[in-house]
């Protein structure tokens, strides 16, 4: 199971302190791989001079090995042509209802503390 991640999903689980990847775990098992669009590096590294959860971010994926997905569609472009059977973990409510109509599932935090999946 791929499972894709963007901009704002990284950077809200960092500033909240989430274990998403305990959220995995429990609802796939070790059936999944974490994979970052090239894209979403590049909006990450613009935000990084100003925002230090986006500097926590480039560590985060450093450190983790995050495979990179080299993509030249800017991220929302990228994720809406995914296959159905990948999951985004997005906090856009826009791009998730995009997503939806396309048969992908997403991953969301609500409340600040809590991850969804739908």
């Amino acid at each position: 199971m791929k499972v894709f991640l963007d901009t704002n999903f990284l950077l809200d689980i960092l500033k909240f302190r989430v274990d998403f990847e305990e959220f995995l775990l429990e609802k796939f098992g070790k059936r999944f791989e974490l994979i970052v669009p090239s894209s979403v590096v590049g909006e990450i590294k613009k935000l990084s001079s100003s925002n230090r959860y986006a500097k926590v971010a480039l560590i985060f994926i450093r450190e983790k090995k995050l495979p990179i997905l080299e993509t030249s569609l800017p991220p929302d472009k990228f994720f809406l042509s995914l296959p159905s059977n990948s999951i985004v973990c997005t906090n856009d409510s826009k791009l998730r209802k995009s997503l939806k109509k396309l048969g992908i599932k997403t991953i969301y935090l609500r409340k600040k503390k809590y991850l969804a999946f739908q």
